[in-house]
């Protein structure tokens, strides 16, 4: 008689929850310095001198010509009116958020605007991690900007991040389980060969996903190739 496959899942993510890994060395000057962050908005924004001053890594487009534009930076600030257009998105920076999401879920996206939107908006302000009014304060930019770098290289935010998004493509919660254990051990053994091999037999879906965190800040933290890994 054929024996039936066992499917054995040795981590889940709350054995993250006491890592030492999620206590990094580096203080939050250095996380500035490392985290890339880009504004899109096609005007001034009035904070950005400002954050520059106080070591955050700036970056700003007026737009972007293709979505693949925001794939260097770890967070990104958009703007809703005035942006999107070289795209041709009727919603502007709204369908510029959905895009990300969509193609980058391992990306902190902050959406501001000086304006209020119908409700059908609600929607793409969803899939942003936060949403603040263009004339938020200084000091309030600096705290939001500082809790999105610090959440954008824990590993369980990130975790989060990546679970919700193969479940909305449809990825079985079986094979999610199975990630979800490879993440783990991966980021305990701070080695992701063997998460980046499993999903070698996995989709399209779930490779660029997968690999997106592998190439983000988060990852390249828990390997060391930046300063401030342990």
């Amino acid at each position: 008689m054929r024996m039936p496959n066992i499917c054995i899942i040795m981590n889940t993510i709350s054995d993250l929850s006491d890592n030492s890994g999620l206590k990094r060395a580096c203080g939050i000057g250095e996380l500035r310095r490392n985290a890339s962050i880009l504004i899109i908005d096609d005007n001034a924004f009035y904070a950005e001198d400002f954050l520059k001053i106080n070591g955050f890594n700036i970056h700003h487009k007026n737009d972007i010509e293709s979505i693949q534009d925001v794939q260097p930076y770890d967070i990104v600030l958009c703007d809703i009116a005035g942006v999107g257009k070289t795209l041709g998105f009727s919603k502007e920076g709204a369908f510029i958020i959905r895009e990300i999401h969509a193609n980058y879920p391992n990306k902190r996206v902050i959406a501001y605007t000086s304006y209020t939107y119908d409700a059908d908006y609600n929607e793409f302000f969803s899939l942003a991690d936060f949403v603040a009014p263009k004339d938020l304060s200084i000091d309030a930019w600096i705290d939001v900007l500082d809790e999105q770098i610090k959440k954008s290289i824990d590993p369980v935010e990130q975790w989060r991040k990546i679970r919700n998004c193969l479940l909305e493509q449809n990825v079985s919660t079986l094979t999610v389980a199975k990630i979800e254990d490879k993440f783990v051990s991966s980021v305990k053994n701070k080695n992701f060969n063997s998460l980046e091999k499993y999903i070698n037999s996995e989709g399209n879906v779930v490779r660029t996903i997968i690999n997106d965190f592998v190439s983000s800040l988060c990852a390249k933290l828990i390997l060391g190739a930046i300063s401030g890994g342990n």
